[in-house]
């Protein structure tokens, strides 16, 4: 097509410059098939149902960690098994409780942690996806304008295309807008398909990442990758596989004991994807490049198009960081928690339990590939720069108040410290010393944290103020009520 509106062969010369710019991004006058395919397909079939297509996002998490991929050995699967059931015995001297239900250990492959992941990841995957594509939806609506009538005014060798506009009621009564939400949802689906298959081929368990990432019910063991992951170190694969054991099974009974701890995680992302800005510019190029399409049947077409999504890159503002480092101080304390009563567990059991452990100190201290993924196509960074600093919180806070003393830290979303409190545990200490008992029996401590409130977004605590209710006045209630607790928010 000529880039010179005044040549004879241009079709698109006397066209308003909206319009003509439309029809050049949908594919010129040689492109009229293509447009009238993907017109009847945009309107006909609806697309994905949600901000993320998770059919093909399932698809091309499976193709990305199939490479390598291989199901566990028996002796694996024994190994594993053997190895939880022994780390869930040594856990029961420890102040974390049990959860109320046996639990399911999974030792599978990386497809079959891709299957369990898809379900789990989704709420934090969908809220940053929404934001991208309500902001593909106002540049569109914002770039083309009300164009009613100008359809009418196509030359003669797009009479085609005349009549399929005129048949969808023109292009004044589209909402052009919603037309790029299914593009938004192959392009987010593209992009999550990416950060989940490359997990698949990093993770060795359920836990690693330090949020759930299946079912709480489950504990994961990814065989192939932990033998990748030691292979060179000269380690009994059985007390490694008790050592993983042991962190997976500390951080289930951690996030099963705070109920309101996985939804506060979940409130963060969403405060986080509430202030998404992305290239709109670069966002509309991508997903035009899309509209030509995708075969998730052909692993060529499906890889050109992962290339495309993964151009889209976004950059956290001043106030997503600051959300973000809220969100990895909730994970890393809850890491450093769990680490600190298995070492507790094993102290004098595991004669290589500090050699394993270095092997994941280095791995947590390094972001791995499904990570960095995770950071530059969702902006989410979930590790701290110096995650040694919940280490040092949780020693400082227990040597002064006690094993039992950290109860208090996740006795209530406030409770948490940030991240000037994590750096210096005396503040944290000062602002929630009170007379609280603690009781003799250290299991009990979480006995009465299944009732923590969860956080109300903002747009919630709006509603009800408008509705006449002021939700902090709930919340001077319930502090009122709490016998010694004077933290503050």
């Amino acid at each position: 097509m000529s880039d010179h509106p005044d040549r004879p062969d241009d079709p698109f010369g006397d066209l308003p410059p909206e319009l003509r710019a439309m029809l050049e991004q949908l594919g010129g006058a040689g492109g009229l098939g293509q447009i009238q395919h993907q017109l009847q397909a945009l309107f006909g079939s609806g697309g994905a149902s949600g901000p993320v297509d998770w059919d093909l996002a399932t698809r091309v998490a499976l193709q990305v960690a199939a490479d390598g991929d291989r199901a566990p050995t028996d002796e694996e699967q024994r190994r594993a098994t053997e190895a939880l059931e022994l780390a869930e015995h040594w856990l029961d001297a420890t102040p974390l409780p049990a959860p109320p239900d046996a639990g399911r250990l999974v030792v599978g492959s990386r497809q079959s942690w891709v299957n369990g992941a898809v379900r789990s990841l989704a709420p934090m995957v969908e809220p940053v996806a929404r934001a991208s594509t309500d902001a593909m939806a106002r540049l569109a609506q914002e770039q083309l304008g009300d164009l009613d009538g100008l359809e009418e005014q196509l030359p003669p060798e797009l009479a085609g295309l005349q009549g399929l506009l005129g048949s969808l009621g023109g292009l004044g009564g589209l909402d052009l807008g919603e037309m790029m939400r299914p593009m938004g949802a192959m392009l987010s689906g593209l992009q999550a398909g990416q950060v989940l298959g490359e997990l698949a081929r990093q993770l060795l368990g359920q836990y690693e990442l330090g949020i759930p990432t299946a079912p709480r019910a489950e504990a994961h063991h990814v065989a192939v990758n932990v033998e990748e992951a030691f292979a060179d170190w000269d380690l009994d694969p059985t007390e490694v596989a008790v050592t993983l054991a042991l962190n997976e099974a500390a951080l289930r009974r951690l996030y099963h004991a705070v109920p309101w701890l996985e939804a506060h995680i979940g409130s963060l992302v969403a405060r986080f994807a509430a202030g998404t800005e992305v290239d709109t510019e670069r966002l509309q190029e991508i997903s035009q490049e899309l509209m030509m399409g995708v075969d998730p049947e052909d692993p060529d077409s499906l890889r050109e198009a992962m290339a495309r999504a993964s151009d889209l890159r976004l950059q956290p503002t001043a106030e997503q960081q600051r959300v973000l480092e809220r969100l990895q101080g909730v994970v890393c304390l809850v890491g450093a928690w769990a680490r600190h009563e298995v070492a507790r567990a094993v102290e004098g059991r595991l004669p290589t339990h500090a050699r394993v452990e270095e092997v994941l100190r280095r791995r947590r201290a390094e972001r791995g590939d499904g990570e960095q993924l995770l950071s530059a196509l969702l902006g989410l960074d979930l590790k701290p720069d110096d995650e040694t600093l919940g280490e040092r919180f949780v020693v400082e806070v227990e040597q002064a108040r006690g094993p039992e003393g950290l109860r208090r830290a996740l006795e209530h979303p406030e409770n948490l410290p940030d991240a000037e409190e994590m750096a210096d545990p005396a503040r944290w200490l000062a602002r929630t010393e009170g007379d609280e008992q603690i009781p003799d029996d250290p299991s009990a401590l979480f006995g009465d944290l299944g009732d923590a409130p969860e956080e109300a977004s903002a747009e919630e605590r709006a509603r009800e103020r408008e509705n006449g209710h002021d939700p902090d006045d709930d919340r001077d209630d319930d502090q009122d009520g709490r016998d010694g607790d004077d933290s503050g928010p």
